[in-house]
């Protein structure tokens, strides 16, 4: 009799702090050959269609790594739920990868082969390359139905700067944080105002009924 599937997703954005799913098991991992970059727009999560957000993708480089959370999904109901959040509303592209794990946490590094949602410029709302100012600036005056756009950068390199070895830690987003930071305080908000994950809607509610029926959510 063959196994059962398994349903890992790997997560390098949101996910590694605030999965909003049950899952069987979890994995603190990196993949190889990409880059995170904040080139994908988002106006259903944390920003608007008059003023998107800015969210993470991954981008092709072969040099590259980034760590996240790869879950184990308890069935294909809460792998479907999980398209719909980042493919329907997000925009991604399904893919896999492999994710492994440096044994850091566990008795022996181990691999498992993931689905990943990727971002791509031919997507709606694909914004694409710009200088980290610019970058920061839209962060910290953005913000959508799950919160504050600056949110979702500082749980984020507050997450990787937890769970990445130091010599591993994302240059970049610590880069664009602090500059998130600092323009956060020119504009006199504090980071403790946009820091509301615990007020965050369901994922459901923003989803039109047809399509969470279509799905049995």
């Amino acid at each position: 009799m063959a196994a059962d599937p398994e349903y890992w997703v790997f997560g390098y954005g949101s996910l590694c702090w605030n999965p909003g799913f049950e899952f069987k098991d979890s994995m603190v991992g990196y993949v190889q050959g990409f880059s995170r970059k904040f080139w994908q727009g988002n106006i259903a999560h944390r920003g608007t269609k008059e003023k998107p957000g800015r969210v993470a993708t991954l981008v092709e480089d072969p040099q590259g790594f980034v760590w996240g959370k790869a879950f184990l999904l308890p069935d294909e109901t809460a792998f479907r739920y999980l398209e719909m959040r980042e493919v329907y509303l997000g925009g991604y592209q399904v893919h896999k990868v492999d994710v492994r794990s440096d044994g850091s946490d566990e008795c022996c590094p181990r691999t498992v082969n993931a689905t990943v949602y990727v971002a791509t410029p031919d997507n709606g709302q694909w914004l694409g390359e710009a200088p980290v100012d610019e970058l920061a600036t839209q962060v910290a005056t953005c913000a959508g139905p799950a919160g504050h756009n600056a949110e979702y950068v500082i749980l984020l390199a507050r997450w990787e700067r937890q769970h990445a070895p130091v010599h591993r830690v994302d240059v970049e987003l610590s880069k664009l944080e602090l500059l998130v930071l600092e323009r956060l305080q020119s504009i006199g908000v504090r980071p403790d105002d946009v820091l509301t994950t615990n007020n965050m809607p369901s994922f459901s509610s923003m989803v039109p009924e047809k399509k969470l029926r279509c799905l049995n959510i």
